[in-house]
């Protein structure tokens, strides 16, 4: 694994989150980013910094010298920023979460990603500030599309590119200050007649204008619930299965104690919406945190959780958060603790869940997802 990088501003180690616990041939930089790094490093040592979207801190350090805020969605990126400014000795920057409201700056550089709900909603941020900033975006030549740079100049002013660089590509542009308000569409608003459910969802969450295929058949098939019973809802984007389970044990006239995991802030916040919105007598009994899968949760503290894992992180296809994700589940599971997952038939989730778990029930099927039950019956890991 390549961990050693020189970019512009310096020589740097830097490492994706978790440290060392990645398919080596994946580093925690690209060309994109340096690209970006040539670009700005050269910019008046008072320039106010804002950086959008640094996945593993690739952007941070190289812009250290600006002591730059950075907002994220993501506790994942979070944690690498923080790990990769300690093992380089650099201050730890500023990092806000999606939601937060911004600093007063004059600069901003983002970096694209494959959500243009997610970038449309960061551009109407900066179009509605009353001062005048200079943006550069970066990403890779796949995501510089006629798509992004027709929301660029919706939104902003003097939009231009670089050519493109080892497949990378930059975006120039400019915002007036000229106070011209645009309304965010988000959050956006999705029925679920069925359910008599209405779920509403931030830019950044998953499936957000629809309801998740894969999620609605788990939701079809939940297990039955008893008093008091501790559950997570583990990946909980929007809180599909979590406000289903709410919806179930309040039918059954019972209580649960239900818990909304996401490394996005943005999902934990949608799934507090929808709860509130949903279930107001139920949000005493809940609990919403942004983690790093159940980093935080205590060991043999719950009683069930319901996952539908995600495959990919930001644009790489990977297994690593999955399997995470059933050693976690295994971990905090009491002793007959039961974890239920449902994933795409083509998955290959069987070898991790029989490493977790010691073994797995086919729980349900269709054309598309199974639903796999695991009983956590000793201590395995």
């Amino acid at each position: 694994m390549n961990v050693y990088w020189t970019c512009a501003s310096g020589e740097f180690e830097l490492h994706r989150y978790p440290k060392g616990q990645h398919d080596k041939a994946l580093q925690a930089w690209d060309s994109a980013d340096e690209l970006a790094i040539e670009h700005c490093h050269t910019w008046p040592d008072d320039t106010q910094v804002l950086i959008l979207n640094d996945l593993f801190g690739a952007l941070s350090l190289g812009l250290h010298a600006f002591a730059p805020t950075v907002i994220t969605d993501s506790e994942v990126s979070k944690r690498a920023i923080e790990q990769n400014s300690q093992v380089n000795a650099v201050p730890v920057p500023a990092v806000l979460d999606s939601l937060s409201p911004w600093p007063k700056i004059n600069s901003i550089v983002i970096k694209l990603t494959k959500n243009l709900g997610y970038l449309e909603h960061q551009l109407i941020q900066i179009a509605n500030l009353d001062y005048e900033v200079q943006v550069v975006a970066t990403g890779k030549t796949t995501l510089v599309t006629s798509s992004v740079l027709k929301l660029f100049e919706q939104y902003l002013s003097d939009v231009h590119t670089s050519l493109a660089r080892k497949k990378s590509r930059l975006i120039f542009a400019r915002h007036l200050g000229n106070g011209k308000e645009h309304t965010s569409p988000y959050p956006v608003r999705v029925e679920w007649p069925e359910k008599q459910l209405t779920l509403q969802a931030h830019a950044n969450v998953f499936c957000k204008d629809q309801l998740d295929i894969g999620g609605r058949f788990l939701a079809d098939n939940l297990p039955a619930f008893e008093d008091g019973q501790k559950i997570v809802d583990l990946g909980c984007g929007n809180g599909l299965l979590g406000l289903c389970a709410l919806k179930q044990a309040t039918e059954s006239k019972i209580k649960i104690d239900m818990r909304f995991y996401d490394e996005s802030y943005m999902a934990v916040e949608s799934a507090r919406l929808n709860v509130t919105n949903n279930f107001p007598e139920s949000l005493e009994q809940c609990h919403f945190v942004q983690d790093d899968c159940l980093t935080s949760l205590d060991s043999n503290s719950v009683d069930l959780v319901l996952c539908n894992p995600p495959f990919h992180q930001q644009n790489t296809l990977t297994e690593h958060i999955a399997e995470q994700m059933f050693s976690d589940a295994s971990r905090v599971l009491t002793r007959g603790g039961v974890l239920y997952v449902v994933a795409n038939r083509h998955l290959p989730y069987q070898k991790a869940l029989k490493k977790h778990f010691g073994g797995f029930k086919l729980a349900a099927q269709n054309s598309k997802f199974v639903i796999y039950s695991c009983r956590k019956l000793r201590n395995l890991n």
